[in-house]
């Protein structure tokens, strides 16, 4: 067998070491389905970084997502025989229900879904860091007790009426013979912890520093792209030092850093690159715009000042910020309002929220139909967006 052989045989027997001895999801101290705090628990680690960890792989390209539902799916429960998959084929029982289960691996296909399909080679080297760090873990820490044990590890108590052992019970003389005085220890030498944040951010340097000399020819490598690429960096180096010590500081620039990935993934900036707040109230037809755009910021459009009678056809359009829109109460409005991200809807009396929300439809206002007739796109990435009747 060959070297790489032997290494690849390895990794397998740590993964197989790992699912053998998997985390338990704890019913105490979970914030949702108790993954992190399982993971954290088995490897005595703080539940903390775990966590952030989980969100910092969900903002970069939606892998912490999917990899939360197959923590849920795989790790059983504390109390349970299997995880709420085997249960589900039968292999033993789970206190999750099976509807419960089946709603978790349909979730899946969403995660899935939006994961592969919005970030390419980025979601696969954010995998293969997790992958990494799951060897590591078990590699380095597997042999531990898992924390929630250690204190319930029972102390066998003396059995009622066997005779203590007395060493010196033969020999009475001995009784008072003075205690030997220790021999003093040299102090033990203190370990030096990995540097673990500097090298981590060293590699970010590098992967800084090599994708602007790729991106010269592989178009790849734009600014969110790159921006995924250092936060599996920075949440790798953060999960490696949860257990070799140090490399805590690595949270100040991971969860800004995600915050920005997430802000880039989520807005698309080829359009205008406006910021601040634009407030427009066109007296007559003619002065209402074809378009009224902005990239942050929010933008008012007042057109309660318009004439009772011909129409007109607009588009307010933003990335990030708030729209509104108040329209005459007498006119006649088709609208449509959507948030393609995430946003909350007011147009008209209708309303959503969440991602991807949309309404639209006609409002003939107070006099029914005639007058003033209005067609109205108010469109957002992430934001809100009103349409009044005031």
């Amino acid at each position: 067998m060959s070297g790489t052989e032997k290494a690849m045989q390895g990794v397998a027997d740590t993964l197989r070491e790992f699912w053998a001895h998997r985390p338990v999801r704890p019913r105490a101290g979970r914030k949702l389905g108790g993954v992190a705090t399982g993971i954290a628990m088995r490897f005595q680690i703080d539940p903390v970084i775990v966590r952030i960890a989980f969100v910092a792989l969900a903002l970069s390209g939606g892998v912490g997502i999917p990899l939360y539902l197959a923590g849920w799916l795989l790790l059983p429960e504390e109390g349970d025989e299997v995880s709420p998959l085997e249960s589900l084929i039968s292999k033993g029982h789970s206190s999750m229900s099976q509807a419960q289960t089946v709603l978790l691996g349909f979730l899946m296909f969403p995660a899935l879904a939006f994961t592969f399909g919005s970030g390419g080679f980025q979601v696969l080297v954010t995998l293969a860091a997790a992958v990494a760090c799951i060897y590591l873990l078990q590699k380095n820490r597997g042999h531990l007790q898992p924390a929630s044990t250690l204190a319930d590890t029972p102390v066998t108590p003396p059995v009622p009426g066997a005779p203590a052992w007395d060493p010196l019970g033969a020999a009475p003389f001995a009784w008072d013979l003075p205690e030997p005085s220790p021999r003093p220890q040299p102090p033990a030498p203190r370990p030096r912890k990995p540097r673990v944040g500097l090298m981590t951010l060293g590699v970010a340097t590098l992967v800084v520093a090599g994708s602007t000399i790729a991106g010269t020819w592989a178009p790849w490598f734009t600014i969110p792209h790159v921006i995924g690429l250092l936060i599996a960096v920075l949440a790798a180096g953060l999960l490696i030092g949860s257990f070799t010590g140090g490399g805590r500081g690595l949270i100040w620039l991971l969860v800004p850093l995600s915050v920005v990935g997430f802000a880039m993934t989520t807005i698309n900036f080829d359009g205008p690159n406006d910021f601040g707040d634009r407030n427009e109230t066109p007296k007559t037809v003619a002065e209402v715009k074809d378009r009224y755009e902005i990239s942050v910021g929010s933008v008012m459009l007042d057109l309660r000042q318009l004439p009772d009678s011909g129409s007109v056809k607009t588009t307010v359009e933003a990335e990030l910020g708030e729209l509104v829109v108040h329209v005459p109460k007498n006119a006649d409005v088709t609208f449509n309002c959507e948030a393609s991200s995430i946003g909350e809807l007011n147009c008209l009396g209708k309303r959503a929220e969440g991602s991807t929300a949309q309404v639209d439809g006609t409002d003939l206002g107070d006099n029914g139909e005639g007058g003033l007739k209005i067609d109205l796109d108010v469109l957002t990435s992430v934001g809100e967006v009103k349409v009044l009747r005031d």
